[in-house]
């Protein structure tokens, strides 16, 4: 084992990260009880009088865990027609605003032959807006949504886009969801998206790092609802899976298991390696002997 040549083990971990991506396929995941809380959330939400705040405060850097996590949270929110209001205080976020809405209405107009999911009436993008934290503080103090933001990504007045119509103040927005791996970001929203009377339902998802930070919210009752880095958005989209058997297999589930096997494969090369390591101690020691 010692000496393999370390090219041959980052070859195998290629393979076990490349494997499930490649042939679709995946293992249970293991149950996480702060996803299980989130999904519990979305599907309290009633269809006719539920809006969700949907923050994308993430870019190319955590994409590997937000992203998974922002689809699958997404995907269920128009899986159950609820509208999603788009947003982000981080500009590299803006490619995920456009690209990951889009992602689930062909792929939920796939599996639903004949039902549509339309721009303006199931989501909207607001975009990303500088100052985002200023933004975020001036939303409870204003008189609707529209006041704050006036046209959408594209530049489209919101009073023309279907979820628009009517003024919607922060009451009217029954879950605040956001995912960042960013300092900062998300102590923005626990803080100043809320009124003194009202404060919306919030789930968030966090990278692995910070899950430990973000623990101490969920306890607090400052979010209801958690997603514990890819784990937490594989064991949500297996719910979805139960719920909904015609979807099929996501990025979600299909990244956790290649992760769960390069680990093990990892673990089974530290364990081979240290056996072969003392084996050869001893043989050392009893040859001097």
């Amino acid at each position: 084992m010692g000496n393999l040549d370390r090219r041959i083990i980052y070859l195998l971990v290629v393979v076990a990260l490349a494997y499930p991506l490649l042939e679709k396929w995946s293992i249970k995941p293991a149950r996480m009880a702060s996803a299980d809380k989130f999904f519990t959330i979305v599907e309290s939400l009633a269809p006719d009088k539920s809006l969700a705040f949907v923050a994308l405060d993430f870019g190319p850097n955590t994409k590997a865990e937000n992203s998974p996590q922002a689809e699958v949270v997404i995907e269920h929110l128009m899986r159950r027609r609820i509208p999603v209001i788009l947003f982000s205080q981080y500009v590299l976020a803006d490619p995920f605003l456009k690209s990951i809405p889009l992602k689930i209405k062909e792929k939920l107009e796939e599996e639903y032959q004949g039902q549509t999911w339309r721009y303006g009436f199931d989501w909207v993008n607001l975009g990303f807006r500088p100052g985002g934290g200023l933004i975020i503080q001036s939303i409870p103090k204003s008189k609707s949504l529209q006041e704050v933001f006036k046209v959408d990504a594209n530049g489209t007045p919101l009073k023309e886009l279907s979820i628009f119509k009517e003024d919607v103040p922060i009451e009217k927005i029954s879950l605040l969801a956001e995912f960042t791996g960013l300092v900062g970001a998300f102590d923005t929203y626990v803080q100043f998206f809320q009124k003194a009377d009202y404060r919306p339902v919030f789930g968030h998802g966090c990278t692995s790092i910070t899950i430990p930070e973000a623990y101490i919210f969920l306890d607090s009752g400052q979010i209801k609802g958690l997603l514990e880095g890819i784990a937490g958005a594989a064991w949500y989209s297996q719910r979805l899976s139960q719920k909904y058997p015609n979807r099929g297999k996501d990025d979600a589930l299909l990244i956790n298991t290649g992760l769960g096997i390069a680990h093990l494969l990892l673990i089974l090369l530290i364990l081979v390696g240290n056996l072969g390591e003392n084996i050869g101690h001893i043989k050392h020691k009893g040859g001097v002997g």
